[in-house]
């Protein structure tokens, strides 16, 4: 897996952090934002759908992004497993060798995801051990090294036009890395075609994969 291919012009992953004025006020707008319709919330314990979710989250960061479970457990997926409700669950349990996450409810239910390969890893059906469909190998494309962008990695072959106006890109890519409390992970700006501006933060590369959610529809 390679650059992560932003084809909106400029998207930034942060990973969100519980408590603070920062975070009250993001959640203020989100709210400001929602579409006014009634929720109906799925059937079944609430807390047990955010076990799985936990697992899930915990299990990609673990298994494909290498992040520690810890850091996991503390700063990525709230919307699917919210902090308050994870301080309810138990500690994640983790498997290396199965390729596991296990998270107990305390009502004595577990809910599990496991890493499938190209399918990444998925959460397991409520009382099952495993999927109920067979993973699979995905047809692979050649090295990302070899390709351009963005379907690969390879640089591209055209100079950027003269009225691509580089230092201002560059300060605008430095300041999405402003407040380092905003533990920004990453950042890509693209320009019909290009990539004009990219970095990244601690701990993480440009082949890192990283949570997009529905940004990883566009």
């Amino acid at each position: 897996m390679g650059r992560l291919p932003v084809l909106l012009g400029v998207v930034t992953l942060a990973y969100a952090q519980p408590g603070g004025s920062s975070k009250d006020a993001m959640i203020a707008r989100a709210k400001s934002l929602e579409l006014n319709t009634p929720y109906v919330p799925p059937p079944g314990d609430p807390l047990v759908h955010h076990a799985a979710g936990y697992a899930k989250v915990v299990c990609s960061a673990v298994f494909l992004s290498g992040f520690d479970p810890e850091f996991a457990a503390e700063n990525l997926g709230y919307f699917v497993a919210p902090y308050a409700e994870r301080r309810r669950l138990s500690k994640p349990v983790i498997d290396r060798t199965a390729k596991t996450v296990h998270i107990d409810v305390p009502n004595g239910i577990r809910r599990s995801a496991q890493y499938l390969g190209d399918q990444g890893c998925v959460t397991l059906p409520l009382g099952s051990k495993s999927v109920h469909f067979r993973p699979v190998k995905v047809t692979r494309l050649p090295r990302p090294a070899t390709q351009p962008w963005p379907v690969g990695d390879a640089p591209a072959r055209r100079s950027l036009p003269s009225r691509v106006d580089t230092t201002k890109v560059a300060r605008a890519v430095e300041a999405a890395f402003e407040p380092p409390e905003a533990m920004t992970a990453a950042f890509v700006v693209t320009w019909k075609g290009h990539i004009i501006g990219e970095r990244y933060g601690e701990h993480v590369r440009m082949d890192t994969p990283l949570e997009s959610w529905s940004m990883g529809k566009s």
